[in-house]
């Protein structure tokens, strides 16, 4: 499934649009923060022009479908707040989702809200039956809104990810639509 680069998805306080080159300056300020690289498969950029390359896989797998992902702005004021991601896995009705909002907007709902809109386009747009995410098991900030969502741990993977030439263990967690569909839509729920 392709999708225009236009596409916006909106929440009733979060704007999300395809990722673009203006957004490095904000993504580059957030890995400046100790320790925000830590829960993530990738390490912080030296320089912004370190995050060309990335960019650009991430507008490549948008382009076929494999991948969407999203920056996360104030609906009403456009100002950067974080990234979300939807991703094909293996199993064709099984995405999966990653996000990381930036320490000076943390705290204030933001991803809750995003997430849920990006599980709704998952959901309904995507054709996902099932969407999981996993989350470094000290990570308990994303463990809440991935619960917040509802999501439930369904896997301990003591081997998740290397970080610095360790083993940085994973809970996997995941959504099925059939019981989305059961909660009640809430302030995050989307439009297109």
């Amino acid at each position: 499934m392709t999708l225009p680069f236009d596409l916006v998805i909106f929440s009733s306080r979060c704007r999300l649009r395809a990722p673009s080159r203006k957004d490095i300056s904000h993504v580059f300020s957030a890995t400046r923060y100790v320790g925000f690289n830590d829960g993530m498969l990738w390490d912080a950029p030296a320089s912004e022009e370190e995050l060309l390359e990335p960019l650009e896989r991430n507008l490549r797998a948008w382009e076929t479908g494999d991948s969407f992902t999203f920056t996360i702005e104030a609906r009403d004021q456009a100002e950067f707040l974080g990234r979300i991601g939807i991703r094909r896995t293996p199993s064709p009705s099984v995405w999966d989702i990653g996000f990381w909002l930036h320490p000076a907007q943390q705290g204030q709902g933001f991803m809750t809200e995003a997430a849920l809109a990006v599980i709704d386009f998952g959901f309904h747009q995507l054709g996902a039956e099932v969407i999981e995410a996993c989350h470094a098991t000290w990570n308990t900030r994303s463990r809440s809104v991935l619960e917040r969502i509802g999501m439930i741990e369904v896997e301990f993977i003591p081997h998740g990810f290397q970080k610095r030439g360790q083993w940085v263990p994973e809970y996997r967690m995941r959504v099925e639509k059939k019981a989305k569909n059961r909660i009640e839509p809430t302030a995050g729920a989307c439009t297109i």
